[in-house]
C-alpha cells in the first residue's frame, strides 16, 4: 500500500478532506465530509489507513467534526465488476462530478464568451456594470443555481446530487439526483413570470410550443441505458423539468412521463416519491453517477 496524502477541498459551501494516493494525479481512496462527519470509502483495502490520515489531519487542524471510528463510517460501496459490468477506474478529484457547482457547464460557457473580447472591453464592461455574456446563458445559469440551491434541502445521507453532467458530445444534464426513489435527471428551465401549460405530449411557455418534454424523456432514457450497462441492472430513472420563476404552471396531462414542477419545491416533491432503491443500491449507483468517465464512455455506444 503506497503513501496517502490528505487534500482539503472547499467549494459551493462544501468542505471535504480527500485522501489520495501520493503523486500529482494520485486517485482518491476516501473522502471525509467536514460538515457532516461522514466518511466515504472509494477503494477497498484503504479504510483503516484513510481514517488514520483523516484523524491525523483533523488533530493537527482542529477545524472539522470528530472523525468516526470504522464502525460508524458511511461507506460509498464500489460497484462490483462482473463479466458484463465494466469496472470503474479509481476516482480522482478531476473525475468526481460531485465537486461540480450548480450551473457548472453554463458558467464555463459564460467565461468562454467573456474571453472572446479583449481585456480592455472586459474591463470597460465591469466598470459600467454591463455583461458580455448573452442573456440566454445568464438566465439559464440563474435557473440552474436556484434549482441547485433547492436540491441542497434533500435529507442525507441517502440523497446525492451532481450538477453539470456532461456527455462526450458536450451536451449536459443540469442535475442528476440519486436517492431512495431512484435516479432523477433534472432539467432546469428559467421563465420569469411566464404561464406554463403542460399536456400529454407538449409543454407550452406563454402559448409557444417547446421540445422540453421530448428532450427530457430522451435524456432520461439515455441515462437509464448507461446505468444499466455500468450497474448491471435496471435503475429507475425519472425525467424532471424544474421550472423557475414562472407565474403559473398548469398540468392538464393524464399520464405524463415527465415530472413538471416548481423548481424551488423540487426537494419536497422528490422525497415524497416511493422508495425503490436500498441504501446499498443508492451507494453503488451514486459511485457510477459521480464518475465523469462513465458519462464520457457513452460516446462509444449508440444512442437509444
Amino acid at each position: 500500500m503506497g503513501e496517502l496524502v490528505v487534500k482539503p477541498w472547499r467549494r459551493g459551501g462544501k468542505y471535504r478532506l480527500y485522501v489520495n494516493r501520493a503523486g500529482d494525479r494520485g486517485e482518491a481512496v476516501a473522502w471525509y465530509d467536514c460538515l457532516t462527519g461522514e466518511v466515504h470509502h472509494l477503494v477497498d483495502g484503504y479504510a483503516e489507513a484513510a481514517l488514520a490520515k483523516i484523524k491525523e489531519w483533523a488533530g493537527a487542524n482542529g477545524t472539522v467534526k470528530p472523525v468516526p471510528s470504522p464502525k460508524g463510517a458511511t461507506p460509498s460501496t464500489p460497484i462490483r465488476p462482473s463479466a458484463s459490468v465494466p469496472g470503474l477506474s479509481p476516482l480522482t478529484s478531476e473525475d468526481d462530478l460531485a465537486l461540480n457547482a450548480p450551473g457548472a457547464a453554463l458558467l464555463d460557457m459564460a467565461r468562454a464568451k467573456e474571453r472572446e473580447h479583449s481585456r480592455l472591453v472586459r474591463f470597460a464592461s465591469r466598470l459600467t456594470g454591463g455583461s458580455l455574456v448573452p442573456e440566454p446563458i445568464r438566465v439559464g445559469l440563474e435557473g440552474e443555481r436556484v434549482v441547485g440551491a433547492a436540491l441542497r434541502h434533500l435529507p442525507g445521507p441517502n440523497w446525492h446530487v451532481v450538477h453539470g453532467v456532461q456527455w462526450a458530445t458536450g451536451a449536459d444534464i443540469d442535475h442528476v439526483v440519486v436517492g431512495p426513489s431512484g435516479v432523477f435527471t433534472v432539467n432546469a428551465k428559467h421563465h420569469v413570470d411566464a404561464s406554463i401549460w403542460v399536456g400529454d405530449v407538449m409543454l407550452r411557455v406563454n402559448g409557444g410550443s417547446t421540445d422540453y418534454l421530448r428532450n427530457s424523456l430522451s435524456e432520461a432514457r439515455r441515462t437509464a441505458k448507461l446505468l444499466r450497462r455500468w450497474c448491471g441492472t435496471d435503475i429507475p430513472v425519472q425525467p424532471v423539468l424544474a421550472v423557475v420563476g414562472a407565474h403559473s404552471i398548469k398540468v392538464d396531462a393524464k399520464a405524463l412521463p415527465v415530472l413538471v414542477l416548481d423548481g424551488s419545491q423540487i426537494a419536497d416533491v422528490l422525497v415524497k416519491a416511493p422508495a425503490v432503491l436500498s441504501p446499498g443500491q443508492i451507494a453503488s449507483t451514486f459511485a457510477v453517477v459521480r464518475h465523469r468517465q462513465v458519462w464520457l464512455s457513452a460516446a462509444r455506444k449508440s444512442s437509444p
